[in-house]
């Protein structure tokens, strides 16, 4: 009987400390957020609506995902785009310029416009 006792205390534990752990807010979520922040006031990164512009400038495809990281001190945009045949595109841009670094997918040729 003791031994049960042992083995559902343990179980509870874990349980309780399992919850905790997906309960509790993320402190790294606000630490990036905050970055952003600060990286945008110091005109470190364009906004996203300047991002949207110059992808449908340069690119025939729509934005399904955006990330944005840090790298060495460099912002990098990286999306995920789908164009019109539902090809998966990945692109880098820098934040700051908004250069293109590294385009990745099938049939780019149908993606890339050509400069203006």
């Amino acid at each position: 009987m003791k031994i049960r006792h042992r083995y559902l205390y343990i179980i509870g534990l874990l349980g309780s400390l399992t919850f905790a752990a997906i309960a509790a807010p993320s402190v790294s979520d606000d630490e990036h957020h905050d970055d952003v922040m600060t990286a945008v006031e110091k005109g470190l990164i364009k906004p996203y609506s300047a991002l949207q512009h110059k992808v449908s400038q340069q690119l025939s495809a729509r934005i399904i995902k955006v990330e944005l990281n840090e790298d060495n001190g460099e912002w990098i945009y990286e999306l995920k785009l789908i164009d019109n045949e539902n090809n998966i595109i990945k692109v880098e841009y820098q934040a700051q310029s908004l250069q293109m670094l590294q385009i990745k997918g099938r049939h780019l040729e149908n993606v890339i416009k050509a400069p203006k």
